[in-house]
């Protein structure tokens, strides 16, 4: 039985060696959000935008943390601003060079109208050097 369970371990880390050598990172200048939409969905307040892969030889896994700051205009003229994370982390894997356009919700929101709004966020996410997918 212990030779068995060797053998399956050993079977496994021969066929995933990508998996040890995952790292989490939050530079920039491996992958970038921009930010295209932010509304107010059902009382909720939503962020469309894009993470954009900018190596060619690694590979994004997983988003790991999210937190963004919203500075907006409501509808009385007032600059008000929204700190928050998004109430579910989407999947998201990006292959080397490549782009993914995502939704995120961040839960219940005060105002109904959100109107020139500028976002700053910072995330963290997990990477794999020379991994292709």
């Amino acid at each position: 039985m212990k030779r068995i369970f060797m053998l399956l371990t050993l079977i496994l880390a021969l066929m995933c060696p990508a998996l040890a050598s995952a790292e989490v990172s939050s530079d920039k200048m491996i992958l970038d959000w921009t930010t295209s939409k932010v509304w107010v969905n059902g009382g909720d307040l939503c962020v469309t935008g894009t993470f954009v892969n900018k190596r060619n030889d690694v590979a994004i896994t997983k988003l790991n943390e999210f937190i963004m700051r919203v500075t907006y205009t409501d509808k009385n003229g007032e600059r008000k601003q929204f700190l928050g994370r998004p109430v579910k982390f989407p999947i998201c894997k990006i292959p080397a060079k490549a782009s993914r356009k995502l939704n995120l919700n961040f839960g219940p929101f005060a105002d109904d109208s959100v109107n020139n709004w500028v976002t700053a966020q910072t995330y963290t996410f997990t990477y794999i050097n020379g991994a292709r997918f």
